[in-house]
């Protein structure tokens, strides 16, 4: 029997129909969608996150086949190299890329995992960062790694927020040493299930730079060092995505603990890297 795997959509997952599927990525900007003939080729292609697609053809994403971790040292992050469609039939199984002269966008998961979060110095915390299945790029990461401990109580906001700074870092560092540098190099956008993170990055940053980094009320900004850091990294992958004539980076917010593939994989690596602490 087919096997309709839906990577981005409006729910991602693998679809015993064509109905169903269709269901998912009709009208959907950028939704990923394949055929297959086995169940597992259909999940993995759904929890790497896909490309953009359009009628019976699609992208997928970049996996180096194993499951290598990317190393860390205290206080910085290692580097790693690094249209919406109309839906009238099914994709056929084992269709070739699509090809077109728009820019294909991959997703970058992010989660971070605070265990009695801001309680204790010592509570478990870590985040984690999802490209795809066996990508020697995915991280899980303890937050004591990265982090002064000492000087920051682990919260889940600040984990979230070191896995925007990771993923960022990755994104930048790729584009300034020519890794993503041509048109059939792909850009990433960034998904987590944290509003704060997004929103500090995003929205108040601005109002809150503008402010000296105070609150409405005078209160200095919580988690401001990492804003900073985050925001400043955004603005200049944003330069090199304008040099390449991308669009803006794009932050999106997914709901968690909804099914989503790339959401659910990124928790678990927050898990594990929470774990790290509890070592």
């Amino acid at each position: 029997m087919p096997y309709y795997a839906v990577a981005k959509g409006r729910k991602s997952g693998v679809y015993s129909n064509w109905n169903d599927c269709k269901d998912q990525v009709n009208g959907y900007s950028g939704a990923s969608f394949k055929k297959f003939n086995t169940a597992a080729e259909a999940r993995l292609f759904a929890s790497g996150g896909g490309g953009s697609s359009s009628e019976g053809g699609l992208s997928g994403g970049r996996s180096t086949g194993n499951n290598a971790s990317l190393s860390y040292r205290r206080g910085g992050y290692s580097r790693s190299s690094s249209s919406s469609p109309r839906v009238s039939k099914p994709p056929n199984a084992g269709s070739s890329s699509f090809s077109s002269s728009a820019t294909k966008s991959f997703r970058i998961y992010v989660d971070g995992a605070s265990r009695g979060n801001g309680q204790s110095k010592s509570a478990p915390s870590g985040y984690g960062v999802y490209y795809g299945p066996g990508d020697s790029r995915n991280a899980a990461v303890g937050l004591h790694e990265v982090d002064n401990i000492n000087k920051y109580t682990p919260t889940n906001q600040r984990a979230e927020l070191h896995g925007m700074k990771h993923a960022l870092t990755n994104i930048k560092d790729d584009l300034a040493n020519g890794n993503s540098s041509t048109s059939s190099s792909p850009r990433y956008d960034i998904y987590s299930d944290s509003k704060y993170a997004i929103q500090s990055i995003n929205e108040w940053s601005d109002k809150w730079q503008s402010n000296g980094w105070k609150t409405s009320t005078g209160q200095p900004v919580a988690n401001s060092d990492l804003i900073k850091d985050a925001v400043q990294l955004k603005n200049e992958i944003n330069q090199l995505y304008r040099e390449r004539d991308w669009k803006p980076l794009e932050f999106h917010h997914v709901k968690g603990h909804s099914g989503d593939v790339g959401n659910e994989a990124a928790d678990r690596l927050a898990n594990q890297g929470a774990d790290k602490m509890e070592k």
